[in-house]
């Protein structure tokens, strides 16, 4: 692998965003936080850029060239060789939705705060894993995505954690009809989780679902709260797919809505609308040591 092109894909810490540029009402009002919470986020704020300013000086000790560009921005991912995200999951989970070519690597921009299931690197390592990368002395891994084909919205999307498909409001009844298979069935519900083999250790697995390898080709469904008064009875409560299996919804909700690997792509699904979702046939390619 030659590095000639590296993009430095990094998130804002919310230190910097909430008080430091926009001065919002949470930096006027002593009393909204405790000194203990206001010394948290300082001290992610500090990690995080000491992490970023660390990636920047390893990258040019090696004369490696290096772009920036922040969690938000639109990016061309596959116009660089490797995407490193600072940050946390939820960096580099906008990144993976972004790639099918480029290898994908996830710095754990604060130890203290930030969780990075995915983020196998971070402000002691990255030095030495560079080495790696550049011997070629690494470790890669493919991570299977869900591929989403979603009516009026006119791009495909792998998304690598999970997607949740339910009402705006998380206090009303979601209506839809759920079909995989020979199976059709009208359902209401809290709204339906549907996960890769990597997602299955989040949102899905605290509904009832089962953690799965990650290199299982498979994908899982899981629906939340189904409604069980009156004739409504189910066939489609959840389970695990295989890789030539797809899920079809319809929604039967005027503000239904999509969300994909979290909150920062909510996608509208209103009443009539529908989504299938497969395993995309281009894994994520992503070092792991």
């Amino acid at each position: 692998m030659k590095l000639r092109n590296v993009l430095l894909f990094y998130k804002k810490s919310a230190y910097k965003i909430y008080f430091l540029e926009q001065r919002s009402y949470l930096a006027e009002k002593d009393e909204v936080f405790a000194q203990k919470e206001l010394d948290s986020f300082r001290k992610a704020h500090k990690e995080h850029y000491a992490t970023l300013k660390k990636i920047e000086a390893v990258l040019s000790k090696y004369h490696i060239h290096f772009t920036k560009s922040y969690r938000g921005q639109i990016v061309d991912f596959d116009a660089y060789d490797l995407v490193v995200t600072i940050g946390g999951d939820g960096t580099f989970l906008e990144a993976a939705r972004g790639i099918n070519r480029s290898i994908l690597l996830g710095v754990n921009s604060s130890l203290s705060y930030s969780v990075g299931k995915f983020c196998v690197v971070n402000i002691h390592n990255f030095e030495a894993i560079i080495k790696k990368i550049l011997k070629k002395d690494f470790k890669a891994s493919l991570l299977h995505r869900l591929r989403l084909g979603i009516d009026g919205y006119c791009d495909k999307i792998d998304c690598l954690n999970d997607v949740l498909i339910s009402h705006n409001s998380p206090a009303s009844m979601n209506r839809y009809i759920l079909k995989i298979g020979k199976i059709k069935e009208e359902q209401r519900s809290s709204g339906v989780w549907i996960a890769t083999p990597a997602g299955s250790s989040g949102g899905i697995h605290s509904a009832g679902g089962r953690k799965i390898p990650y290199a299982a080709k498979k994908l899982q469904y899981r629906p939340r709260e189904l409604y069980k008064g009156g004739r409504w009875r189910y066939k489609l409560t959840g389970g695990i797919l295989s890789a030539r299996q797809s899920i079809r919804i319809i929604s039967m909700m005027r503000q239904g809505r999509i969300y994909v690997d979290g909150t920062h792509l909510e996608i509208p699904f209103p009443l009539g609308a529908s989504i299938e979702v497969t395993l995309s046939p281009i894994p994520l390619k992503t070092i792991t040591a």
